[in-house]
């Protein structure tokens, strides 16, 4: 197995010009791109500052991994990046304020958690819980206006860490379709050009990387598979893309009804950040949608 990892010294500088240049590109887009550049900006500096994985260091089984027992699957408790809430309420100083500005429909509730995090109400370890998906009430905060906000918090720690965890298995043979690192189902591809002695990935055009919803990580398929089911039957494989972007497409199946999106960016002189690049296909993630096919794992503004 091939990874990348998700952070570089370049990586908010790259974000910046992935915004600035889909702005100019696609004018349409850019009332979103202006809600969220701004946020992956912040995260790209909370995810540079965090810590990392601090705890003891994971002996990996490799036996067990290479038949599908991702890295935190290993860990002693079961599962599960480590606590990253005392550094929560910093965070959250740093990224509410940008969010409110972001998003000025939510931005009342965005206020209203910022206080209970600052007074106590809404303790750090609560606001983990919501951001790994657990149900916390807050005065004045949607369910789901919380969700976001918690997961968007915990995002930069949680890719941190996966950063950290991905040097014990970099090396190691993973042909599965959930992420290595915490087992979460991929939300976009990229193919990139790079030579591989292994037929398993070996492919015209470019290696294919899956890249988690959850963590970031990014890991090498099948070029020519669905992630959801492993249909390889080109009558069941379906690409949905714009003539006036070629380089953009989701990669839809008929057998499941599923879809990721992917970015060639084989051909491409500069490659933008991944985050950037999912939300220049949102056109193609609406077009999947309204021809019944379903994300294997959502994007932070899916549920906006």
């Amino acid at each position: 197995m091939q990874t990348t990892a998700v952070e570089t010294p370049a990586a908010l500088r790259n974000i910046e010009k992935a915004l600035s240049r889909a702005s100019k590109d696609i004018p349409a887009l850019a009332p979103l791109l202006t809600a969220f550049g701004p946020l992956l900006a912040v995260r790209s500096r909370l995810r540079e500052a965090a810590p990392g994985w601090t705890g003891p260091a994971l002996v990996i089984d490799a036996e067990r991994f290479s038949q599908g027992a991702f890295v935190l699957a290993q860990t002693e408790v079961g599962g599960g990046f480590e606590d990253m809430s005392a550094h929560l309420p910093q965070a959250a100083r740093q990224l509410l304020p940008v969010m409110a500005q972001s998003f000025p429909a939510l931005a009342a509730e965005l206020e209203a958690l910022a206080e209970a995090i600052h007074s106590g109400a809404l303790p750090p370890q609560n606001l983990a819980d919501a951001g790994f998906g657990d149900v916390v009430t807050v005065l004045g905060v949607t369910e789901q206006t919380l969700a976001f906000a918690a997961a968007e918090l915990v995002r930069p720690f949680v890719e941190r860490q996966a950063q950290d965890l991905l040097a014990l298995v970099k090396d190691l043979p993973w042909q599965q379709t959930c992420c290595p690192i915490c087992g979460g189902a991929p939300n976009m591809s990229v193919l990139r050009k790079r030579w591989d002695s292994s037929e398993f990935i070996q492919a015209h055009g470019g290696r294919r990387f899956l890249r988690c919803s959850s963590c970031s990580t990014e890991w090498t398929h099948k070029r020519v598979s669905c992630p959801g089911c492993g249909c390889e039957e080109p009558d069941g494989l379906v690409v949905l893309r714009d003539p006036a972007r070629p380089f953009e497409r989701a990669d839809a199946c008929n057998c499941c009804k599923t879809f990721v999106l992917c970015l060639d960016a084989g051909e491409l002189s500069e490659v933008p950040d991944p985050d950037v690049a999912a939300l220049t296909m949102l056109p193609l993630e609406i077009q999947a949608r309204r021809e019944g096919y379903v994300p294997m794992a959502e994007h932070p503004w899916s549920s906006l």
